[in-house]
């Protein structure tokens, strides 16, 4: 089976053919890392985790690249405003290498927290100031930049004349906002070709904090032009994904794409699948710190197993605009326990005549991949994973091996997904031992004409979906 991307490039579904056979170079914008992460934030990463862990699966080595923004990124996301980093830690009363470096240490255990794969590398931004130097003069020398007071633009109309600019979000240069993508003062506007063109390089102002000497100024590298360098560095002229938020559809992604085409002596097409994580609500409405919707990771770890929120991910799919809710989250932790009780399930399994697995075995192997096949279709490959579940404890086989096997294959699949599965300590129910002692009791109750009492065991179990079938041999019990 093949795996097929919506590739915003074209706009459609396309088998994925690496450029090299069983290696992906997959390149994914990180944190701008003046803030906590939220839950928007960890969403997209969560998906580009389970894109890496499926390419990974299917038995490609993936060489997995998330930069880590820590200067450039303005307040109006292109050539006006104060730097995010020195903005946020002007108002903690840090430095802005004191915050960063708070910041990517909090990023880091989160990330590890969310049970996220570590990347092969996180690139800063501060460390390829050499590179991104010399990736401005070779756009001007390529005859696509113009410099003016100090500061580099890119020609937007030059670039569009020979390429065609930008083809991602299905726009023109005549449909572009000016700046390509922020406010820009009258002052700026006056310095440059076109309105549509955006900074390479920016001329630090002298209050500014963060500046390097360049050819052109003291000054700092725009914010488009870092994850060019930084992919082009690690993944070369061409590589195969490159993954971000929807928002970067229009501008960043097509000015990446703008510079690294006029960076390279072929012009040729940089990536070859661009691929695009919709946005997260809450509660219906946009995340906002002003309306009192804004969750934290840091928040949702301090009241929630990391495998729940994990789990909340990979039921949604990366390109649907999906809500987020406690409410939501707590759907999420009724689906982990469904499968950690049938893990507990197995365990205390001692033999009987059930339907073999093997069968069962092969179908989910064939479902999952099916479902992931088709854009990454998490929703379907964790319904199946329910369903798998559930013939699980309706099917025991009375081969301890093969159940085992089968609850392995349970493990691997939802691995694949980012969660990992494990008994768990504080859920529905605290294993096969506590069972038993509920139903001889409720035995007892029984025997001794309590009949209302023993249906309320009955009945408390059936809540935590444990199904109690009463026998000539005595009262046993399943998983739901």
């Amino acid at each position: 089976m093949s795996l097929r991307l919506y590739n915003s490039l074209t706009n459609s579904k396309e088998d994925f053919v690496p450029i090299e056979e069983d290696t992906v170079g997959l390149y994914s914008c990180g944190q701008t890392i003046y803030e906590d992460m939220h839950v928007g934030n960890a969403k997209t990463y969560a998906a580009w985790d389970i894109l890496n862990r499926y390419l990974t699966w299917k038995g490609y080595d993936v060489f997995h690249v998330m930069n880590i923004t820590d200067v450039g990124h303005l307040t109006d996301d292109a050539d006006e405003g104060e730097d995010k980093v020195e903005k946020a830690a002007r108002e903690k009363k840090l430095e802005p290498m004191e915050l960063v470096t708070r910041q990517v240490r909090k990023w880091y255990r989160e990330m590890n927290a969310l049970n996220m794969k570590v990347h092969n590398i996180n690139p800063r931004a501060t460390g390829h100031m050499v590179e991104m130097i010399e990736a401005v003069k070779s756009i001007i020398e390529n005859g696509y930049a113009y410099e003016r007071n100090g500061t580099v633009y890119f020609d937007v109309t030059k670039f569009a004349q020979d390429h065609g600019y930008p083809i991602l979000g299905k726009r023109t240069v005549d449909s572009l906002e000016v700046g390509a993508g922020g406010r820009v003062s009258e002052d700026k506007l006056s310095e440059k070709r076109s309105p549509y063109d955006f900074a390479l390089w920016i001329k630090a102002e002298p209050e500014h904090l963060m500046k390097w000497p360049s050819p052109w100024s003291l000054g700092y590298p725009g914010w488009h032009l870092e994850c060019s360098v930084m992919a082009a560095k690690y993944l070369g002229e061409q590589f195969d994904i490159h993954t971000g938020g929807v928002d970067h559809i229009f501008p960043h992604h097509p000015n990446e794409r703008a510079q690294n085409m006029a960076m390279s002596c072929t012009g040729g097409e940089p990536v070859r699948y661009w691929v695009h994580s919709a946005h997260i609500t809450v509660n219906g409405e946009k995340m906002s710190k002003s309306k009192g919707n804004f969750y934290t990771v840091e928040e949702l770890l301090e009241n929630y197993d990391p495998a729940v929120i994990r789990t909340f991910f990979a039921s949604i799919h990366y390109r649907s605009q999906s809500d987020f809710s406690l409410e939501a989250l707590e759907e999420s932790k009724k689906r982990l326990e469904r499968f950690q009780n049938t893990l507990r399930t197995a365990d205390s399994w001692d033999g009987g005549d059930r339907d073999s697995l093997e069968d069962l075995m092969k179908w989910i192997r064939k479902e999952f991949e099916k479902a992931m096949d088709d854009d990454l279709n998490t929703p379907l490959a964790m319904s199946k994973l329910l369903e798998f579940a559930g013939h699980i404890n309706k099917s025991q086989d009375d081969r301890k091996e093969i159940l085992g096997r089968a609850t392995e294959l349970l493990k691997e699949l939802l691995e694949v997904l980012g969660i990992p599965l494990d008994p768990g300590q504080d859920n529905m129910v605290d294993g096969g031992e506590y069972i038993d002692l509920l139903l001889e009791i409720r035995q007892r109750l029984r025997e001794n004409g309590e009949f209302a009492l023993a249906d309320i065991i009955r009945d408390d179990l059936a809540k935590r979906n444990v199904v109690v079938e009463d026998t000539p041999e005595g009262a046993r019990w399943r998983m739901r």
